[in-house]
């Protein structure tokens, strides 16, 4: 993984969040506690939140505005964005998961959970059918060559009929799209969940698989 540079405020960041931990968890309707985002990560700059997730066994609007204000109190005390997300736990276990929920919550740590509910709840939302990664890797494939990577010089590809077009701008989009799809299919070949646009690139580093540049490459590469 490369190492992140400037100003890491992780340690402020953890103590403060620890410090709303220990408050919210008293409350008796909160089941369980998760931290996400730069708490997670290990990383924390002044573009960062301190994310934190809080679930409720009970729907109570009166806790949820409770727990709301104890994270904008330390928001204007210390000058930092808190970002408290309240749930009621049975409205999130009906709650559809898209792919950044997938990438966020397998990646989330549960640092309030006495009963493991939320674990479970994960552990339940996580799971994929067994073809689920094949699928993605094939379809993936499937653009990539319609796209950029035709199986012969003879088949032509939308980012080349774009360029004989005329439009350079849709050619590039084309080509860039090409390469999201050769991301989701890393990601996919290491069976991890794709991360949303903005982290995309800086968690391919740390993938366990990652493919081998071709000697022709290499030299295009330095």
């Amino acid at each position: 993984m490369v190492e992140l540079k400037g100003e890491n405020h992780i340690r402020e960041f953890r103590q403060v969040a620890i410090g709303l931990v220990s408050k919210i968890s008293s409350f008796e309707d909160v089941v369980g506690i998760v931290f996400i985002g730069g708490l997670v990560r290990g990383f924390a700059d002044r573009y960062s939140d301190v994310d934190i997730i809080i679930f409720l066994g009970r729907k109570d609007e009166r806790v949820r505005r409770k727990i709301r204000g104890l994270g904008a109190d330390e928001q204007r005390r210390l000058g930092i964005d808190v970002d408290l997300e309240v749930h009621f736990l049975e409205d999130f276990r009906r709650w559809k998961w898209d792919e950044a929920d997938r990438w966020e919550f397998s990646r989330a740590e549960a640092v309030f959970d006495p009963e493991d509910e939320i674990k479970k709840v994960f552990r339940k939302k996580l799971r994929v059918p067994k073809n689920f990664w094949v699928e993605r890797v094939v379809v993936c494939g499937e653009y990539l060559i319609w796209y950029c990577c035709p199986p012969t010089e003879e088949v032509g590809t939308v980012a080349g009929s774009w360029i004989e077009r005329g439009d350079l701008v849709a050619a590039h989009y084309c080509l860039t799209y090409a390469v999201d799809l050769l991301i989701r299919t890393v990601f996919a070949l290491n069976r991890e969940f794709l991360p949303v646009p903005k982290w995309r690139i800086f968690y391919s580093y740390g993938l366990k698989w990652l493919p081998v540049l071709s000697r022709k490459w290499a030299t295009l590469c330095p």
